[in-house]
């Protein structure tokens, strides 16, 4: 009888101990564990998240990922990229949204909505904001004589109900209207792109998590784009 109840404690404990691996493995707790900075909020969660799939999911090497890549505008203002992965095929740039709640846009409008509830927020069309910045960037590599497709997509967390209208064909939406996957096998591998990867690599890594001036300069800049847009509604 002894037996039979310390044989069914250790079965208890030994069940605990694989549902908390379990939990870890399956909740990103590791890396949390490992790397807290980059849990500190949603906005760098969505994108940790996607970074991971990346290199677990599709094996693309940490080197060719950069995050947080502030790029200069014309306007002496930057334009922050969450995410660009530099391949074989081109660029792919990646605008991260880690919403939760209902989401309702149309490709064609710069507002989309956001309901938590009762209530309700407005924010800027993610598609059209990720193709100002591959824009930016185009004209950053241009200026380096580098002309390569790039590819924008939107990322988002399965933890928002996503229900967007009037998609064109290249109006990427990756859990939404399209796969990662999906795309990159399509497209054709670029003879052009075995020259032009160390100069990529090169201009993007002198742009990609840059100190905290640079960072705070482009929080400062889209405060005051805010506010002006605000006084014109």
């Amino acid at each position: 009888m002894i037996f039979d109840i310390q044989f069914f404690i250790v079965i208890i404990v030994i069940s605990f101990a694989l549902g908390i691996l379990c939990w870890l493995f399956f909740n990103h707790g590791i890396d949390k564990i490992k790397h807290p900075e980059e849990w500190k909020d949603a906005g760098s969660s969505g994108e940790r998240v996607l970074y991971n799939a990346l290199i677990k999911k599709f094996y693309v090497p940490e080197e060719q990922i950069f995050r947080n890549v502030y790029i200069p505008a014309k306007n002496g203002t930057t334009s922050e990229i969450d995410l660009i992965v530099v391949s074989k095929k081109g660029l792919f740039v990646f605008e991260c949204k880690n919403y939760g709640g209902r989401i309702y846009g149309d490709a064609k409008y710069n507002e989309w909505l956001q309901y938590i509830g009762s209530k309700k927020e407005s924010f800027y069309n993610p598609l059209l904001q990720n193709k100002t910045h591959v824009k930016i960037l185009k004209e950053l590599l241009e200026k380096n004589d580098i002309r390569i497709p790039i590819v924008p997509l939107v990322s988002v967390t399965s933890r928002g109900e996503w229900k967007v209208r009037n998609l064109g064909d290249e109006d990427y939406i990756l859990g939404v209207n399209c796969h990662f996957g999906t795309i990159y096998h399509a497209m054709p591998d670029l003879e052009r792109m075995s020259e032009c990867f160390k100069p990529i690599i090169g201009i993007l890594s002198r742009y990609s998590r840059p100190d905290s001036s640079i960072r705070e300069e482009h929080i400062v800049s889209i405060r005051k784009k805010d506010r002006r847009t605000k006084r014109i509604r």
